[in-house]
């Protein structure tokens, strides 16, 4: 049992849940360390199908913890390095290349924790919830990120937001496309459970083949992306 995350299982469903409320669950390394393992796990686990991604506490994730190192007087240089290769393959969710993962984002999702959030396939947000960069605040570039959140919202609205450091409603975050759903905080795991659930009724096959299209072809010309989602769809049979 992890005392940075909570793992249950629940027939073909595994909710993982960041378990740092007191340091609003910002990534620290124990955390990057076994939310990268956990996810590797599940993608290797035939028996799991749907992964649902949530938090302990108001906050669903301040992104990077920066005084995780603060009063360390050692040499942490790779230890660091080892924190961020491990974001990085969170911010992509590149463990987890052929299953639905849903993030329940109820509170805030800041930097590296808007980043982990709109890295899912489906991001079920509450009225409560909001998106931001404020990295740029404290004189940092968020430029681990900013490609990905360009690749989601376009060039201008992502330099708005890294830029200003603004943060924004969940209304908002869902007209950029940030969000999928928007229920009542009180509903959110209900919602969450839900649609994971639908997705688990589904042909494990097809919604992987859907998936790998979905993640490869948004940066392909249009006549290669087809081309790409036929041979996909051929090797799968589906």
């Amino acid at each position: 049992m992890s005392d940075v995350l909570r793992t249950e299982r629940n027939g073909a469903l595994l909710r993982l849940t960041m378990t740092r409320p007191e340091k609003r669950n910002a990534l620290n390394s124990d955390l990057v360390e076994v939310l990268d393992a956990a996810l590797i796990e599940a993608e290797a686990d035939d028996d799991i199908q749907v992964i649902i991604l949530a938090a302990k506490g108001p906050v669903f994730c301040a992104g990077a913890d920066f005084k995780e190192f603060a009063n360390r007087t050692d040499d942490t240089s790779d230890l660091s390095a080892k924190r961020s290769a491990g974001m990085g393959r969170l911010f992509q969710m590149s463990q987890v290349k052929t299953k639905p993962v849903i993030a329940v984002v109820d509170g805030a999702a800041l930097g590296g924790g808007a980043a982990l959030a709109i890295a899912c396939d489906i991001v079920i947000a509450s009225n409560e919830a909001k998106f931001g960069y404020p990295e740029i605040k404290g004189g940092f570039t968020v430029a681990g990120v900013l490609p990905l959140l360009v690749k989601h919202i376009g060039l201008k609205a992502a330099f708005d937001l890294c830029a200003t450091g603004r943060t924004i409603d969940v209304e908002e975050a869902r007209s950029l496309g940030l969000v999928t759903y928007v229920v009542e905080s009180e509903d959110i795991l209900m919602e969450a459970e839900r649609v994971a659930e639908q997705l688990a009724g589904y042909s494990a096959d097809a919604l992987s083949i859907m998936k790998q299209i979905v993640r490869k072809t948004g940066d392909l010309p249009l006549e290669e992306a087809i081309a790409y989602a036929r041979t996909v769809k051929a090797s799968g049979n589906n």
